[in-house]
């Protein structure tokens, strides 16, 4: 037979409370539901769970082996209606997140890490595996949050914005566009542009800058690294297209300009992606996110 939670609880209260008379008013039953539903185990048992002697109920083994389990049990299912609470009441003490930018991994640690101390009862983990597939790990409820550049049509996920930042053009000051105040896509027709090595439909500045049209450059090399392009571009190898708040940390150890768009181009909206309501110390974490990106854009 499958032994029920409930038949476990029945053996635990009997036992704690010492008799079929106090564990029937603990478990809101009449002593006849009690017995009847003791005598329906140890039937569908085949074997007794307590011996009865002079008026006592001892334990026999099988007894003990199911008040043994049902300790673990109860306690288990106790710690979980605790954690169901606490997120219903908007309390969870896990978070789960990416991002869909490698680029991001210059901040995000120092972000989590300033909130832990904030709130050191919270978990929070970075799943960086599920950056390569943010929003499939996020369907499949492997990660609660998602930061992302680009929304999606799937009618589970909610999109609540988060910051906009902006994408720049990083030179060489030897570069012949350094002293431009803006540029135009059409500036960069003999350019060298180093990019990401990414997939080209994950690669923003492809999608949504050039829109596809390799036609704007003269070459597209790419690299991994941020510190490979960084070093190409200040040699005059090329120039590439980050976000402004990504370039700054080298501006002043590097042979480097920003120069930013005309006509509005390179505005780049995030967002939070979810599943579910925004939890309490989710939104917390949110705002964390931010007053980071508030305060590093203030010092761009």
């Amino acid at each position: 037979m499958n032994v029920s939670l409930r038949n476990l609880k029945l053996v635990n209260v009997i036992v704690k409370e010492g008799s079929v008379t106090k564990a029937a008013d603990k478990l809101f039953l009449s002593q006849p539901a009690l017995s009847h539903q003791l005598k329906k185990l140890e039937e569908e048992l085949g074997l007794k769970v307590f011996n009865r002697l002079n008026k006592k109920l001892i334990l026999t083994e099988v007894g003990q082996v199911l008040f043994a389990n049902s300790e673990k049990m109860l306690a288990s299912m106790n710690q979980l209606n605790s954690e169901l609470d606490a997120i219903k009441m908007g309390k969870k003490k896990n978070i789960r997140l990416t991002t869909e930018c490698y680029t991001c991994y210059h901040w995000l640690p120092n972000v989590v890490r300033e909130f832990r101390q904030e709130h050191p009862k919270i978990n929070v983990k970075i799943d960086i595996e599920a950056t390569k597939e943010p929003l499939e790990y996020l369907i499949e409820g492997k990660i609660d949050l998602a930061i992302v550049s680009t929304k999606s049509s799937h009618p589970s996920i909610h999109f609540e914005p988060l910051v906009t930042d902006e994408m720049v053009v990083i030179l060489s000051k030897d570069n012949e566009l350094s002293t431009q105040k803006t540029i135009n896509l059409t500036d960069l027709i003999n350019q060298d542009l180093i990019l990401y090595d990414i997939p080209e439909e994950k690669n923003y500045v492809l999608t949504s800058i050039l829109h596809n049209n390799v036609g704007f450059v003269r070459t597209i090399q790419k690299a991994q690294l941020t510190e490979a392009i960084i070093e190409l571009v200040s040699a005059n190898l090329g120039i590439s297209v980050m976000a402004k708040w990504s370039v700054v940390p080298f501006l002043n150890h590097k042979n480097l300009e920003i120069i930013p768009f005309d006509l509005n181009v390179g505005k780049r909206d995030w967002y939070i992606a979810s599943l579910n309501k925004i939890s309490n110390i989710e939104n917390s974490f949110v705002d964390a996110v931010k007053k980071h990106f508030n305060e590093s854009l203030l010092k761009v």
